[in-house]
């Protein structure tokens, strides 16, 4: 008995090894979704911006948070590893498609990061799945598209080769990127592409209604010089009951790249707060 004692109490002394990165694809809802996992501890979503993904989303991220939690990564349908489901982008489908991966899983609640659709997407999944959502992180959300209602309606108007177009406006990574890893082939870009632009036309994410339905905590970030105006990132934190505000100074929409070590230890500090 003595020795079994003492073998137990040797291997609780033992740190816990971090779990390695692993990837697989997920069937929910009609759509194969590439979910990555890495580290072990309490699960932590990290949802990627418009045009991107996981990887590329969150590189000064993943590591971090990997050494003492458990970060899972969802590449959206049709974006990164996940192939095209052949269905147009919503912001409601993408929450409905996470909730049911992080079902599938079997690790809720989690906490949750969104990064501009991201954050979006983290919006709805708070609002429509309550039970799946300990606190949610945002930065870049916005909602709407922010346009006049006839500046609207012109662009709603455009040609798919109006859109697909635009591509020589964005930076060459995003295509570079796109076309390293999308199973779809560099062929299908413009199709994704005007996908995402009907996708940021959506003419309310969510209203004042769905923001205080919101129950989790929830830390509101945005770039002091960010695509989302500070009086609608204000609109965003004044709705939600339980929410923080946080204004990044010298940063546009990608705070967690131009930020890091501050975006992570704000974070972290908010995720691991005591319930009040």
């Amino acid at each position: 008995m003595r020795g079994l004692v003492i073998a137990l109490f040797v291997l609780a002394s033992i740190p816990a090894v971090a779990a390695g990165p692993t990837a697989r694809l997920i069937d929910v809802r009609g759509s194969h979704l590439h979910v990555e996992t890495e580290g072990s501890g309490p699960p932590t979503v990290l949802l990627h911006g418009g045009l991107q993904y996981f990887d590329n989303t969150f590189p000064a991220q993943r590591a971090y948070f990997a050494a003492f939690r458990q970060v899972i990564g969802i590449d959206q349908a049709g974006h990164g590893h996940s192939p095209d489901d052949g269905q147009p982008f919503s912001y409601r489908k993408m929450a409905d498609d996470v909730a049911a991966v992080i079902e599938r899983l079997g690790v809720g609640p989690v906490d949750v990061v969104g990064e501009s659709d991201g954050g979006d997407v983290g919006l709805l999944l708070a609002r429509d799945h309550p039970t799946l959502v300990r606190r949610l992180v945002i930065t870049g959300a916005n909602l709407g598209p922010g346009l006049a209602p006839d500046e609207l309606q012109r662009r709603l108007a455009w040609s798919d080769a109006q859109v697909a177009a635009m591509e020589q406006q964005m930076p060459p990574r995003f295509r570079t990127d796109y076309e390293a890893v999308t199973p779809d082939g560099a062929a299908h870009r413009p199709a994704f592409l005007v996908k995402s632009y009907r996708l940021w036309l959506t003419p309310a994410v969510i209203d004042a209604v769905g923001l205080k339905a919101i129950a989790a905590p929830v830390l509101v970030i945005a770039g002091d010089h960010d695509f989302t105006s500070i009086e609608e990132t204000t609109t965003i934190f004044r709705g939600i009951p339980k929410a923080q505000l946080m204004i990044v100074p010298g940063t546009g929409h990608g705070t967690l790249q131009d930020r890091p070590a501050l975006l992570n230890l704000a974070v972290r500090e908010f995720l691991e707060a005591p319930a009040k």
